[in-house]
């Protein structure tokens, strides 16, 4: 979630490709699927790829599909070096702008990152979103605020430790 804060707008979308099993006498499991299959995409350049010095660079399969970076460097493609996986919570508490889209059943960060949930829970996470930086912008007008036994703050600690479960 830190990461997160200090990094956004840096943000790529993972695409994996479709999920294929291997069959064995415990029933079918998922395969793990080659680094180069998997695709990245940033908002503002579209496809980009994972720099072969990448510790990142031979994973078949992220569990996110978000990874956030520090750098990109333009060669012969759009490369990223370092990245990491992102929770979808700590996009939707320390990304951009929250948009609700009750209709589609869905929760947006800056129009770009989607989530799919029901409107009562994005609903419940803007609102979590707002309290959250008004006890930001309060701890920074004084500085020796107490946060520690803030309510939002225990309900944001939670959200992102259990990642919503």
């Amino acid at each position: 979630a830190v990461l997160c804060a200090g990094f956004y707008p840096n943000v790529l979308r993972v695409r994996h490709p479709a999920a294929t099993y291997i069959k064995t006498e415990g029933g079918a499991v998922l395969k793990e699927g080659k680094s180069k299959e998997v695709k990245l995409y940033a908002r503002d350049v579209g496809r980009v790829f994972l720099h072969p010095s990448s510790v990142n660079f031979n994973v078949g399969r992220f569990e996110s599909g978000w990874l956030i970076y520090s750098e990109r460097v333009q060669t012969a493609k759009v490369y990223v070096r370092e990245c990491t996986m992102v929770p979808p919570y700590a996009l939707l508490l320390f990304g951009g702008d929250i948009e609700v889209l009750h209709a589609d059943g869905q929760v947006t960060v800056d129009r770009w990152v989607r989530f799919q949930a029901p409107a009562r829970i994005a609903v419940l996470v803007r609102e979590l979103r707002a309290e959250v930086d008004k006890l930001l912008v309060e701890k920074i007008r004084v500085p020796q605020l107490d946060l520690s036994a803030a309510p939002t703050l225990e309900a944001m600690l939670k959200l992102l430790a259990t990642d919503g479960y």
